[in-house]
């Protein structure tokens, strides 16, 4: 273990110099080395055994200073030489330097023997048969070593990657984990990100895209984003040149999809670019999944299959697939909120590569809807429209119908709305995906659960801050095997990074949560009234405000008591329920008392009582 620390160490250079570290700020390769070799000091006792769970060894995955000048190391870890599935953590550095936190998902006592019996390929072959066999394979399988834990057992597995891209009903990208000593299927889920939904040609009318110029041709790419679009023809082999030989594109089905498709690449990468400065799906300007023209381009293609009603990211050949739908479900998918949520699956991939499947898949769903609707709203601005996913293009017929609603996720017959341990994890991550979209909502726009399955009322604090939360939770907060309670506690670390522990933004973060099941709300705060009066004769009380006292909604009070000098006087609160009880006093043996109580909503009052003396007193209740 104190080998993994040195190797760490000396990834960041031979010597790391921290002596003339002043804080972190736009993430230099020196501080970027600064903040990693913290990490690992902060991850490891001096003894070398991790200090909040007993792992082998970690590998660094990514280290970054963000917006806030925090600086996150995130590591993968490692028994045997062999990665961990779901095991990561991710330690946060404050601006100075100092610890703010661990996002622990690190998979503790690992015990493995981490030598394969099956070979790659025998793996493979296990996989292939377990999926259909190699017919509805369409491109080679690819395998690497991973250790899973299953039901408290750790297994040296192969996962083994497979491709079943038909262009059928049935396509998907099956992973399997096969245990590489004795072959068996342990676990496994479709990564093929899709979103079944569509949309019609030229749902914005005409539109200015960028294009490139080559010999006589126009050609939709974009040489300084490195962006471009593609036609499949209606075919699922290979893809194709849409160009023109003026600025203006031609009018066939084809080609006004395949535009629409890179006009809304455009927009997605202008969103990304200008809410969150992020470069490109990578965040480093790519990834490049076509060379064309000298160029190394993000890529976005469309008219996928015939009638092909879906829309997805394929995280292996890393473009974008749009079908043309099949004008009963669908018309063409490509619109600007699928285009964003497909998109965002890609983001997802290259920051927290939330696992497809039970509540993590849900959150890759459900932000990928969320930004999906940011991407829709930076173009069309803020409507009630801005909430359904598709509306443009799913079910033609029906007016203003959608595939999801994130102001009211049960709306669609299928969607969840509130959690449940019981259904939530082994949900389709699609209609799971309905709970973060609510609470995205709700803290956008304030309000309480549209079907009153909790009474939590929400205040909003706008789409612009809500969005900036999620974004820094899913790149610097959250895992592969991040859950709902742990996407609640990322984006509560977010908002304390970005607006800090004691404001607004962080406590309705808590009440949009609590709002939809997963944690309980914020503590009401209370607004402090003072008053004045006298006690007359010792022995006797003065009740505030009255005897019939006052409602109280603030589930924690404050009372602060100054008296004349040389009196004593005390405080007793009173709730009433079908009489009057005493719940609380401070009775010291000067003229000033203070009091804190925590309870329920109800009627109260206080009793000004003195022991000793008279005068008058100030009374302040917060309430």
């Amino acid at each position: 273990m104190i080998v993994s620390l040195i190797l760490a160490l000396s990834a960041c250079g031979e010597n790391v110099d921290s002596s003339s570290f002043e804080g972190f700020s736009e993430g230099s390769p020196a501080e970027l080395a600064v903040a990693e070799a913290s990490a690992y000091a902060k991850l490891y006792a001096e003894d070398g055994e991790a200090t909040f769970k007993k792992v082998e060894a970690l590998r660094t995955l990514k280290v970054t200073v963000d917006e806030t000048a925090m600086a996150h190391t995130r590591v993968q870890q490692l028994a045997g030489g062999v990665p961990v599935w779901g095991g990561e953590a991710i330690v946060h550095l404050g601006q100075d330097g100092a610890l703010a936190g661990v996002t622990d998902d690190l998979v503790p006592n690992v015990v493995v023997n981490p030598t394969p019996a099956l070979t790659a390929d025998e793996a493979a072959e296990v996989a292939v048969m377990a999926a259909g066999g190699w017919e509805r394979e369409t491109g080679d399988p690819s395998a690497d070593l991973w250790v899973y834990r299953l039901d408290g057992a750790d297994h040296l597995t192969w996962r083994v990657q497979l491709h079943q891209l038909d262009g059928g009903a049935a396509e998907a990208l099956p992973v399997l984990f096969v245990d590489a000593h004795d072959g068996a299927v342990l676990w496994g889920y479709d990564n093929l990100q899709r979103a079944t939904c569509s949309g019609t040609t030229n749902f914005y009318g005409a539109v200015s895209v960028d294009c490139l110029k080559s010999g006589s041709s126009y050609y939709p790419e974009d040489s300084t984003d490195l962006l471009g679009a593609y036609s499949w023809g209606s075919g699922t082999s290979s893809v194709s040149y849409v160009s023109s030989t003026s600025t203006t594109f031609g009018t066939t089905t084809a080609t006004k999809n395949t535009v629409e498709a890179y006009y809304v690449e455009q927009k997605v990468y202008d969103y990304y670019k200008t809410a969150f400065g992020r470069n490109g799906i990578d965040g480093a300007g790519g990834p490049a999944a076509v060379t064309s023209h000298g160029y190394n381009l993000i890529t976005t293609t469309a008219n996928y299959s015939r009638n092909y009603v879906n829309a997805y990211w394929d995280p292996t050949a890393l473009y974008m697939v749009y079908g043309a739908g099949d004008g009963v479900n669908s018309k063409s998918l490509t619109t600007l909120d699928i285009g964003g949520h497909e998109t965002t699956h890609g983001v997802t991939q290259y920051e927290a590569n939330l696992t497809y499947s039970g509540e993590s898949g849900a959150l890759d769903e459900s932000i990928s809807d969320i930004f999906g609707a940011m991407v829709e709203r930076s173009v069309e601005g803020e409507s009630a429209n801005t909430w359904i996913m598709g509306e443009e293009t799913w079910t033609p017929t029906v007016a203003g119908d959608g595939l999801r609603y994130l102001d009211d996720p049960a709306a669609d017959g299928y969607s969840e709305d509130y959690y449940s341990s019981t259904v939530t994890p082994s949900d389709d991550p699609h209609y799971a995906s309905g709970i973060g979209n609510l609470a995205f909502y709700l803290l956008s726009e304030g309000g309480t659960h549209p079907s009153g399955k909790s009474t939590t009322a929400v205040t909003g604090i706008g789409a612009d801050e809500a969005s900036q939360i999620w974004y820094l939770a899913l790149t610097s907060y959250m895992t592969s095997s991040t859950t709902y309670s742990g996407a609640r506690t990322a984006t509560l670390s977010a908002a304390s990074a970005l607006y800090g522990s004691t404001s607004t933004e962080y406590s309705q973060v808590q009440n949009a949560w609590a709002a939809v099941g997963v944690g309980s709300a914020a503590a009401a705060s209370c607004t402090s009234t003072t008053y004045t009066g006298s006690v007359t004769k010792a022995g006797t009380s003065a009740y505030v405000p009255s005897t019939k006292g006052v409602a109280v909604t603030a589930t924690k009070q404050t009372f602060s008591l100054t008296a004349a000098a040389g009196t004593n006087f005390d405080i007793y609160v009173d709730k009433y329920g079908t009489a009057w009880t005493n719940v609380a006093s401070s009775k010291g043996a000067t003229s000033t008392e203070s009091l804190s109580y925590s309870g329920t909503a109800g009627t109260y009052r206080t009793r000004v009582y003195s022991k000793s003396g008279t005068g008058a007193y100030s009374l302040t209740w917060c309430k």
